[in-house]
């Protein structure tokens, strides 16, 4: 059980008031990351993939043919990269938004490597990757009590810049550490506090902020835009019918404040059957979802 909190009525002009007309157009598209080796390849991956020495081997064609650089291998376990699939879908997303000139001015990511690849991805196939660095949010991690029993030792700014990430290391995430065994309705309530900071920083100047995270981000961190009460109960399933680089994307209107969802976590849910062949399969890597993207700029 948790108490009805999570919608309170001095927030109620935050995100829908008409209030202050000098507001301008604003978009989140909250993208999950490409596909994942361990998901592919099993527990245990890493075991195939390196030698005692630390030594990287690529044992099958669709793992990656490097892997960025850190002190313990080890750690890839469970911070585990991006396939080689994963990587070319990532790319194709972010040729896509440039050929519907969708102009990305920010870009936030999970400090998961996951993520950071695919924000990588994604800029790169803008051909955006060197003007606009990537900045680690720790408040867009998933839920904690989910690691519980093995926690992440993400990688360090250093090892990402070394391994050629272009990182914004002047930012500060909203969180320095996640709330030690949170459970999905207090995943829910990060994520939205995470959120409020991304609307305060850029409701004034407007434009189009990719947040790039997990599969659950979709539905906690927007819950709160639809007025609508957390499923924390539902979150773990409904997190597992969301594809890989799934998405949503969230407008807020400068006079009204209220947000329009170009394509829901629930339209998304609804119709995967549709798209899992044609726009998401992980399968492929030509990933060209232009129905989401009509109309956006």
């Amino acid at each position: 059980m948790y108490t009805n909190d999570y919608l309170t009525s001095d927030e109620s002009g935050y995100y829908s008031s008409t209030s202050n007309r000098n507001d301008a157009c604003l978009r989140f598209i909250i993208i999950r990351h490409g596909e994942r080796v361990d998901n592919t390849y099993g527990l245990g991956w890493t075991r195939q993939a390196f030698n005692p020495a630390g030594q990287y081997y690529a044992f099958d064609a669709n793992m990656p043919p490097t892997l960025p650089s850190r002190i313990n291998w080890l750690e890839y376990e469970l911070d585990t990269p991006l396939t080689l699939n994963g990587l070319q879908q990532s790319w194709n997303v972010g040729n896509i938004l440039a050929q519907q000139n969708i102009p990305i001015i920010a870009c936030y990511s999970s400090p998961a490597i996951r993520s950071i690849q695919t924000a990588d991805q994604i800029l790169g196939g803008l051909g955006q990757k060197m003007h606009i660095p990537i900045r680690l949010e720790l408040g867009l991690f998933e839920c904690s009590s989910w690691y519980a029993q093995l926690p992440i030792n993400f990688m360090s700014y250093m090892e990402l810049i070394n391994s050629g990430f272009n990182i914004d290391t002047q930012y500060r995430s909203h969180l320095d550490n996640l709330p030690p065994l949170e459970n999905e309705y207090e995943y829910y309530k990060r994520s939205k506090e995470t959120m409020k900071k991304l609307i305060k920083l850029y409701k004034k100047r407007g434009g189009t902020i990719l947040i790039v995270a997990h599969a659950p981000s979709l539905e906690v961190l927007t819950r709160h835009l639809m007025d609508e009460q957390p499923r924390p109960a539902q979150l773990f399933d409904l997190a597992g019918q969301v594809n890989y680089c799934g998405m949503t994307i969230v407008d807020r209107d400068p006079f009204s404040k209220s947000w329009q969802f170009r394509y829901s976590f629930d339209e998304q849910v609804n119709r995967q059957q549709q798209f899992n062949n044609a726009l998401y399969s992980s399968a492929t890597v030509n990933y060209r979802p232009r129905s989401l993207f009509s109309n956006l700029t």
